[in-house]
């Protein structure tokens, strides 16, 4: 929060929920009121998630190609540039807004 807003983030909320009340892989979701007093969420990415999406994947295209669990008839290169591009659109979180 710190990173993207600035270290007097709270300012931009009325109130601001600590605790999250969902999570996931990539991030976690807070409930908020904004200054004009409107009922938000705020979802929140965990650091370094976005960047380590090519290292992962490139650890996986080694584990796959130097062991027998590569499914034949797998287009690796494809199926790893399609979930290179998925994932960094699900990190995209003003896309997805």
């Amino acid at each position: 929060m710190t990173a993207e807003l600035g270290p007097d983030w709270r300012a931009n909320f009325l109130k601001f929920e600590e605790k999250p009340f969902s999570a996931a892989s990539i991030g976690q979701v807070h409930r908020a009121t904004t200054l004009a007093g409107a009922d938000v969420v705020v979802k929140v990415q965990y650091p370094g998630v976005a960047e380590s999406i090519s290292s992962d994947l490139g650890y996986l295209r080694s584990l796959l190609t130097a062991s027998s669990f590569l499914p034949k008839g797998l287009f690796l290169d494809n199926t790893i540039k399609v979930a290179t591009s998925e994932l960094n659109w699900e990190c995209d979180y003003v896309r997805e807004g």
